[in-house]
């Protein structure tokens, strides 16, 4: 076995759980009460995402935003949460990790007790320090901002020593904005291109392997890499010096 970092933080949806059935069960209800129509591939896309980002793709704008959000909660939190079921090699991976005095964390775009609740039902919950999700009040709704709050929790001493680990494009932008290591997953919702056009420094493609990848920890905390996230102003670089979009100067920048 390769040397494990110090902390791993899951994304949820795709990464630890199956949950396409209960969201899109959700979505469906949802759009059917605002008279909205859409394909199941067009759903498909939208987990991972924040509900904000979802719902305006699907043309909720201004006063229609919040009820069809709060529709969809509601249908979700009766309806949807237990759908959920664990990928296969999910378990033994955690508790490996566990094992190896890895800490834990879970970082989301789904609600912070939705979150808990299908963690409890899967019978993952105990393996996790924390987990950070969308809040009540909407004060935390993207991953830059659930991640940071997991990192004001570990507040680990080098963030090269913290994987990310996540399906989708937001997971692997979020984690690079903050110096992690981001690892994008391939049994979840996002594309091998996706994930690698995104920045991801591992792709793989079933649970276990990460008890196996040979990363490497040192070197301080990047802020940004080719083709990666200006930790600025979130434009993609394409490996210059500079970001071309605010001017913000790659290589004297350290998140």
């Amino acid at each position: 076995m390769s040397s494990l970092p110090d902390y791993v933080i899951f994304d949820l949806d795709g990464t630890i759980a199956d949950s396409q059935e209960g969201i899109l069960y959700s979505f469906r209800l949802t759009l059917d009460e605002f008279g909205v129509t859409r394909s199941d591939d067009e759903l498909r896309n939208l987990i991972g995402p924040p509900l904000e980002e979802s719902f305006r793709s699907l043309g909720f704008v201004g006063d229609a935003l919040e009820p069809a959000i709060e529709r969809y909660r509601d249908y979700y939190g009766r309806l949807g949460v237990q759908k959920a079921r664990l990928y296969d090699g999910v378990f033994e991976t955690l508790r490996v990790l566990d094992e190896s005095d890895v800490r834990l964390a879970v970082a989301t775009a789904k609600r912070v007790d939705f979150a808990h609740e299908m963690l409890e039902a899967l019978g993952v919950a105990s393996f996790f320090q924390t987990v950070v999700g969308v809040s009540f009040d909407d004060s935390l709704t993207t991953k830059k901002q659930v991640i940071n709050e997991v990192l004001e929790f570990f507040r680990p001493p080098q963030r090269r020593r913290v994987w990310m680990v996540g399906d989708r494009q937001q997971d692997i932008l979020a984690s690079i904005f903050h110096g992690l290591v981001p690892i994008g997953v391939l049994w979840g919702y996002g594309s091998r291109d996706e994930l690698d056009t995104s920045g991801a420094e591992y792709i793989i493609e079933d649970p276990r392997d990460l008890l196996e990848l040979g990363v490497d920890t040192g070197g301080g905390e990047p802020a940004c890499f080719a083709n990666l996230l200006c930790p600025s102003c979130g434009g993609v670089t394409g490996g210059a010096s500079t970001c071309a979009s605010c001017g913000l100067v790659i290589s004297e920048s350290v998140e």
